[in-house]
């Protein structure tokens, strides 16, 4: 008979509906994921757009945005540390590992957004979660089972703009933990803004390759010491050669961000919304405080008025038992919406 390799609850084999959008976060600690998590909410409360957050770190203390899914109301890593006596990596894996254990939690939360929402999802930064131990893969393999339309966001620090050495290491420890998940993906420069010259960013950004990057960089190292300060010539063949893997790996969607930038939040999201087709599938939907003043002079239709303001005032002109789809299309719009010929 048919097996499936992934169990799935039984409430996905019944019920198929409609799945959110999702970016999916991923970084080394310290990065600045929650904080950018914060920013994307934010910038969707003032955008009237509805994004949501969820926290997958058991192991988060304080967070600056409101949580609309939590894993620690499900588990926390102070929590398996004290009942199992692990440490806090071993608490985080076992925590992560119980979250798969009870993926019908999750899928449950997922399902009650709306089918034009955009989830944010916070994971932790332990990277081992992405390449040892393949947690973060099989989650987001679960998302893309039950329909959720997602990318990967990976955080790198811009600052290492200026070290090449650092921005390559930066870049594969990246590269090891998305190749690992099989979906669309960007990489954002965070912390922008604590770069000390906003020249090398841009040069950087400009060229969207690292290979390019380093050559650059090696030319103006010979233009101001005369050289290029590599220990040895093996280190900076290596180095080359880890340039390439990444080139080769197309990993060079940059997106710059700095919470001091407004408008960082909404390049983000307009990078993430391309991958994950957002704007081929979401719902336009107008909010009640943007629908126009209704002020149309309905005196001469055959229903007589109806309620300017309120959405009573559709209640005369909509297709009843009573009255028939052209009736009510010329009462809504005008006797002559239908043409002279209609029949």
């Amino acid at each position: 008979g048919l097996t499936l390799s992934l169990r799935l609850p039984l409430f996905s084999l019944l019920c198929v509906r409609a799945m959110p959008f999702a970016t999916i976060v991923i970084g080394p600690a310290g990065v600045g994921k929650t904080t950018m998590a914060h920013a994307l909410q934010v910038h969707g409360e003032v955008k009237k757009r509805g994004i949501s957050v969820i926290n997958l770190d058991p192991a988060a203390d304080a967070l600056p945005y409101s949580a609309d899914v939590d894993i620690r109301d499900l588990i926390t890593v102070e929590d398996a540390m004290a009942e199992m006596g692990f440490g806090p990596n071993g608490g985080l894996i076992y925590c992560m590992e119980y979250l798969l254990s009870h993926l019908e939690w999750l899928e449950e939360k997922v399902s009650s957004f709306g089918e034009d929402e955009t989830l944010i999802v916070d994971c932790p930064g332990q990277l081992e979660l992405y390449t040892h131990v393949p947690v973060m893969p099989r989650v987001v393999a679960a998302l893309e089972g039950w329909g959720v339309r997602l990318c990967v966001a990976y955080l790198m620090d811009a600052v290492a703009v200026h070290d090449p050495s650092k921005f390559v290491a930066g870049s594969l420890a990246g590269l090891a933990a998305m190749l690992t998940i099989p979906a669309p993906r960007l990489t954002v420069l965070s912390k922008a803004d604590l770069v000390p010259s906003s020249e090398a960013l841009e040069d950087f950004l400009e060229l969207q390759s690292v290979q390019s990057f380093l050559e650059r960089s090696e030319e103006n190292e010979r233009e101001v010491f005369g050289r290029v300060r590599t220990p040895n010539y093996g280190y900076a063949k290596l180095q080359r050669a880890f340039c390439r893997v990444v080139d080769d790996h197309a990993m060079l969607s940059f997106v710059p961000f700095s919470v001091k930038d407004d408008d960082a939040p909404g390049h983000v999201l307009s990078f993430s919304d391309q991958l994950t087709q957002y704007a081929e599938h979401a719902e336009v939907r107008i909010h009640e405080d943007e629908r126009p003043a209704v002020d149309y002079d309905r005196s001469d239709d055959a229903f007589g008025d109806a309620p300017r303001d309120d959405d009573a005032y559709l209640d005369g002109y909509l297709p009843s038992k009573e009255r028939s789809l052209e009736e009510a299309a010329k009462a809504l719009f005008g006797p002559g919406v239908l043409g002279d010929g209609y029949s």
